[in-house]
């Protein structure tokens, strides 16, 4: 998925999901910013979680957050984990959504944890 909805969709390419209850340090710079999102993402999954439990809704399987200036996206992946996307605050958020659930529909079951863990590595070795 090149980003979501392609031109004007609004978002850039995803980051490998985090484990739920991962809480990466935070560093500057672009990786630094995944950290962020992998951590503001758990934090909405726990939060999330425990509003589903809280009020008997049953699993939680999308959370959107739209802000002044921009939206977080957060889906749930068959495992436990959580796809998390930051987009501008002008995407479309049903072309957001909808490519989030067919990312996760087509290559959520390979996104095993020690795949995960890779893919992280091989980012963070990027300049």
């Amino acid at each position: 998925m090149g980003g979501a909805g392609g031109p004007g969709g609004g978002a850039p390419p995803p980051a490998p999901p985090a484990p739920s209850g991962e809480s990466p340090a935070r560093t500057k710079g672009p990786r630094g910013a995944s950290a962020d999102l992998a951590t503001i993402v758990s934090g909405l999954g726990s939060l999330t979680t425990g509003a589903a439990e809280l009020m008997e809704g049953g699993a939680v399987k999308q959370t959107m957050v739209a802000m002044e200036h921009g939206s977080v996206f957060v889906m749930a992946i068959s495992d436990g984990s959580l796809l998390g996307v930051h987009a501008t605050p002008d995407c479309d958020m049903s072309v957001v959504a909808y490519h989030m659930a067919l990312f996760v529909g087509r290559a959520g079951h390979v996104l095993t944890p020690e795949v995960r863990s890779e893919l992280r590595q091989s980012m963070e070795k990027t300049p």
